[in-house]
């Protein structure tokens, strides 16, 4: 008995534990939950119909709308009051409307401005009071859909914020490229220049050094071919310099030309491509500019290390 007492108490702690551990595990998916904001009143308004439609309906044959005291101005879910009550549109010539209030109990007030209108039969209220029960349902819905999708949209847009990415301007690329380039034919002349001096020195015999004359020769070879160089890679900047400009204003003189007869995608294009073209002169520019200024401190470091050179020392040597 007292084995079957322990088993029961034992089971029943069990129990309790698991009970409490299902609470709490509730508990915690609630808090971690955000409570939707409660809806105390939803308003529709609706526009008054316009007169001279009715008129243009009626003079067409057409079966013209509702008078405008029979059309809803506005309509109050009372969710808190357990009340919904409908406004209607003023009549012509009238400073009252007529209304109506259902109660979620059944009861209702209606208030009509025009004596000889007929009262609704209660059949009649009772449709119109379900279909306004649905109305309000579907008003919260709409509502929490609403709110489900501006939820969303803010969740996106911290989710983008977080994972920021940057995008590269074209213009941006470009002026990299043409700076990687510009380094590595620098780099490629330096690796070409790393022993400046061999293709311009005579073949020598083993101990043998060179004379004046030579020496003078091979400094005037090395520095001309450095000119020459500089001179050609100039060159080839202002060709590509002048190819832009010659072709800036082909385009332009074309849409000259063409202008009346061009689309508005056209002349977006064109907008486009100029900008583009302006931006490439401009970088060139900088480029041609950039190079003459680099050649004559490069020419004159050429000269410096010549003058330094162990090998054509002859040249600073007075009595040679």
């Amino acid at each position: 008995a007292e084995a079957a007492e322990m088993a029961a108490a034992a089971a029943a702690a069990a129990a309790a534990a698991a009970a409490a551990a299902a609470a709490g595990g509730r508990k915690k998916k609630k808090k971690s939950e955000e409570p939707l904001q409660v809806i105390r009143k939803m308003t529709e308004k609706y526009e008054a119909p316009s007169a001279n439609a009715n008129a243009a309906s009626a003079s067409e044959g057409a079966p013209s709308g509702p008078p405008a005291h029979k059309c809803l101005r506005k309509r109050v879910f009372n969710v808190v009051g357990e009340a919904i009550r409908i406004d209607f549109h003023y009549g012509e010539g009238r400073i009252t409307a007529s209304s109506k209030v259902f109660y979620k109990d059944g009861t209702h007030e209606l208030v009509e401005v025009d004596p000889l209108e007929p009262k609704p039969k209660d059949t009649e209220l009772q449709e119109e009071f379900q279909a306004l029960l649905a109305a309000e349902k579907q008003c919260m819905q709409d509502i929490r859909d609403v709110e489900k999708e501006v939820k969303d949209v803010v969740n996106n847009r911290n989710k983008e914020e977080q994972n920021i990415n940057l995008i590269t301007p074209y213009f941006d690329i470009v002026r990299v490229k043409q700076e990687e380039s510009d380094d590595e034919g620098d780099k490629d002349e330096e690796k070409v220049e790393h022993d400046y001096l061999s293709p311009f020195l005579p073949a020598l015999i083993a101990g043998q050094g060179l004379a004046k004359s030579e020496a003078m020769d091979v400094r005037e070879r090395c520095l001309k071919g450095l000119k020459d160089r500089l001179i050609e890679r100039a060159n080839i900047v202002q060709a590509r310099h002048d190819e832009e400009t010659a072709a800036l204003a082909k385009r332009q003189a074309n849409f000259q030309r063409d202008r009346d007869q061009m689309s508005r995608a056209e002349e977006e294009e064109y907008d486009r491509a100029c900008d583009e073209s302006m931006f490439r002169i401009h970088i060139l520019e900088q480029r041609l500019k950039r190079h003459e200024e680099q050649a004559l401190q490069r020419y004159y470091a050429l000269d410096s290390q010549l003058r330094s050179d162990g090998r054509l020392s002859i040249l600073m040597d007075p009595n040679a």
